[in-house]
């Protein structure tokens, strides 16, 4: 049986690409994304979580850096796994591990580094509220509660599906690099793909071109912000930015103020 594409809304918000047909946005989960991960998915109409593909050690699937007061200015908040050191996982399979009391030692973290800004109390207890939640849980369902969370606090209000469900649903998720992305914009009959900056590396453009697909490629500038504890340091968590401005997150993200 051929599944009819589903229906997909043209998205208002104003950061998207100016283009006038669907456009797909498509990313491995990444645990407290920085902030080029955010604006990609601002640029289109509906937002995939490629689930469905390897897990990867010492990948940002389960880390990420967080601006701290020493030599170096960072540290990782790394969420600890089962079995990912011995075998090959599909990520929408793996486990956090139940060996650790890893969600008291990243809120003390947390807690250490940005007890001084001046949005901690209001973006921690968010957060720790999200972290309270994560018993029992797989990988993936815990990073894609802080995916809905920088979502919603950076506005952008677009459908979001894990492909590992739409697989379920007996769409086609299979391939690799070009292959898979086309099939992924069938699902949504979307007629433009937003490629990462790295996207340029193993774009097969000969295929889009056959499909009648257009692509671009994200051009994501840093911006630059006041960070405490000294020197400004970029890719850092989008929670780092949050933490130093709140609500105005959002608007310092668009800034003009880059590096």
């Amino acid at each position: 049986m051929v599944l009819k594409p589903l229906k997909i809304k043209i998205s208002n918000n104003s950061r998207r690409y100016d283009f006038s047909g669907l456009i797909l946005v498509s990313h491995q989960p990444e645990f407290l994304p920085w902030l080029g991960y955010i604006s990609k998915a601002s640029m289109g109409d509906v937002f995939f979580i490629l689930d469905t593909v390897q897990f990867q050690k010492e990948e940002v699937t389960n880390r990420n850096k967080i601006r701290i007061k020493n030599e170096q200015g960072w540290q990782w908040l790394t969420i600890p796994v089962e079995d990912a050191k011995s075998k090959i996982m599909n990520l929408s399979e793996v486990r956090i591990s139940k060996s650790e009391d890893w969600q008291k030692k990243h809120l003390q973290s947390l807690k250490f580094s940005y007890r001084k800004a001046p949005y901690f109390k209001q973006i921690f207890d968010e957060i720790e509220n999200i972290y309270h939640s994560s018993l029992d849980e797989k990988l993936i369902d815990f990073v894609i509660k802080f995916i809905l969370y920088s979502f919603d606090k950076f506005k952008i209000d677009i459908p979001i599906y894990r492909t590992s469900e739409l697989q379920k649903k007996g769409y086609d998720v299979s391939g690799s690099k070009s292959d898979m992305i086309l099939n992924l914009c069938k699902i949504i009959d979307a007629k433009l793909f937003v490629f990462g900056q790295h996207g340029k590396e193993y774009i097969e453009k000969e295929k889009f071109y056959e499909k009648n697909i257009e692509f671009t490629f994200q051009d994501f500038k840093h911006p630059k912000y006041n960070q405490i504890h000294g020197k400004f340091l970029p890719q850092m968590s989008c929670i780092d930015l949050l933490f130093n401005y709140g609500d105005q997150a959002c608007d310092v993200l668009y800034s003009e103020n880059i590096i």
